[in-house]
């Protein structure tokens, strides 16, 4: 009879080999997340500025909205001054909306021609001594129409942030650079948004890191409305110190959970 190959010693030894293995492999740490929790402020902070904008162009005849019932509380003012197209929302030294946002400061717009739907119209955001839930918010940010689709209801906006900053109440900061397409699908319910792009940074730490867009990031009007300037489906990838990290952001339903992936390990965690 011709004997097995996989005698008891060889058996033993693969065994223990397999065993050691196993044993020496090394746990991957979980990555310093601060630059993604950074990111997820800077985001809601512009979502809820993007939100805010495009109810105040609709009260005033130039916007995209089909409806227009801003967020804003009740001893704000928004002032229009159509020869210069300037339009400043004041919230003094602080108020309260109904969506339970605090703002103070005020926001300037400036913009070109007659109504936004048309191509080629601009609006540059800049900012005097804006807050919004305590963070400082700074630089300038151009939104431009790049094209329009009227038989489907569709915009397209070009959207880009130049040294951008947030400062927390710590005196701690971040700075922001970013350029973003959406597709805006507008509709009587409201509109939704698919935003691809990329940006840059450098977090409250000090880190540099790049963000970019991998899966569209949906954003829709409804939860806007509701509070939730978090985007209910889509994937956005961070780089930074050698690491990389993403973040996905659910399955279509408004609310604040998302899942973070890195090597070695995933967490889900529900947003602020």
């Amino acid at each position: 009879m011709k004997k097995s190959f996989y005698s008891p010693l060889i058996l033993g030894l693969f065994s223990t080999l397999i065993f050691s293995c196993t044993e020496t492999d090394p746990i991957v740490p979980e990555p310093n997340l601060a630059v993604v929790e950074d990111e997820f402020k800077i985001n809601s902070a512009f979502e809820d500025l993007d939100f805010l904008t495009l109810d105040v162009l609709q009260r005033s005849g130039l916007g995209l909205r089909t409806q227009s019932t801003a967020d804003l509380c009740a001893n704000a003012s928004v002032t229009h001054n159509q020869n210069s197209k300037k339009i400043t929302i004041d919230f003094g030294t602080g108020c309260t909306s109904p969506n339970g946002v605090i703002r103070k400061g005020k926001i300037l717009l400036s913009y070109t021609g007659s109504n936004f739907l048309f191509p080629g119209t601009s609006i540059i955001t800049t900012f005097e001594g804006y807050e919004v839930n305590g963070l400082i918010i700074q630089g300038t940010r151009t939104i431009t129409n790049a094209g329009i689709d009227l038989i489907n209801s569709k915009v397209s906006l070009n959207v880009k942030i130049e040294k951008g900053s947030i400062t927390w109440p710590d005196n701690s900061k971040v700075t922001y650079n970013s350029t973003q397409n959406r597709q805006i699908t507008l509709a009587t319910s409201g509109y939704e948004a698919s935003v691809t792009g990329s940006a840059t940074g450098k977090s409250r730490k000090g880190i540099d890191y790049t963000a970019t867009v991998t899966e569209p990031l949906i954003i829709k009007e409804d939860c806007a409305r509701k509070g939730i300037y978090i985007p209910s489906l889509g994937v956005l990838a961070f780089s930074y110190q050698g690491v990389a990290v993403s973040v996905h952001y659910g399955f279509g339903t408004c609310d604040k959970v998302v899942e973070i992936r890195y090597p070695g390990g995933a967490k889900e965690i529900t947003l602020d």
